[in-house]
């Protein structure tokens, strides 16, 4: 069977902003660690596991393991918002995200599809029903604020719920991948990129925390 490179080079962009400042780090498809971008008092790095992958195979179901979290290393406690997609409309079409190793969702980011309907794959069940919708469904710590909101400064990201203490990490956003292929693409990108913004703020002298991570987010990008 006719295989092709897929995460070659750096296919794979990770990007790590601290909300505060304007400075942005890409880190390759690689073993280094190093993503981490510090202002101020915020730090964060994306920890993620994704061992290199193999070739993508043309006309199959290419599993890939990619671990996504993201792990607060400063000193105060703060919001995370993660942004993922497939730059190419036509890569996301036939992709999918997981969060349990199991069931694989649509990752087209179009959360009014909320129909759902099924196929297996050996033991892996693939979704119609977008993974941003199947994540807003349930009460867990990440929820999407759809592209379609009224709300411009939050849409199209991911959001942990909870305040991220030190030394803590966020849940793992998805744990899997799955391409699904006809004729393969030479490269595949998909695109991770973090922020964060300071859970607690000054009023009148007094150190306050915001009630939700919205609040938070919402303080910080008016």
């Amino acid at each position: 069977m006719k295989k092709r490179k897929v995460f070659t080079g750096s296919a794979v962009l990770l990007a790590v902003l601290a909300a505060a400042g304007g400075i942005m780090a890409y880190l390759g498809a690689s073993d280094d660690a190093g993503n981490t971008v510090e202002v101020a008092h915020d730090k964060i790095s994306v920890t993620e596991n994704f061992p290199r992958p193999s070739d993508l195979a043309v006309n199959a179901n290419n599993y890939y393991t990619k671990e996504v979290g993201v792990a607060n290393t400063g000193n105060v406690d703060c919001y995370i918002r993660v942004y993922v997609d497939f730059p190419d409309s036509r890569t996301a079409a036939g992709s999918y995200y997981s969060a349990d190793g199991t069931n694989y969702y649509s990752a087209v980011r179009d959360a009014d599809m909320a129909g759902d309907t099924t196929e297996t794959d050996g033991d892996n069940i693939l979704h119609t029903q977008s993974f941003v919708n199947m994540l807003n469904s349930r009460d867990g710590k990440w929820i999407f604020v759809p592209d379609n909101d009224d709300n411009d400064r939050l849409k199209g990201y991911f959001y942990y719920k909870d305040p991220v203490e030190p030394g803590k990490k966020t849940d793992d956003l998805f744990t899997d991948v799955l391409i699904k292929t006809g004729d393969a693409p030479e490269t595949l990108d998909l695109v991770v990129y973090a922020e964060s913004v300071d859970s607690v703020y000054e009023d009148n002298g007094q150190a306050r925390t915001y009630g939700s991570y919205a609040d938070a987010w919402e303080a910080f990008l008016n």
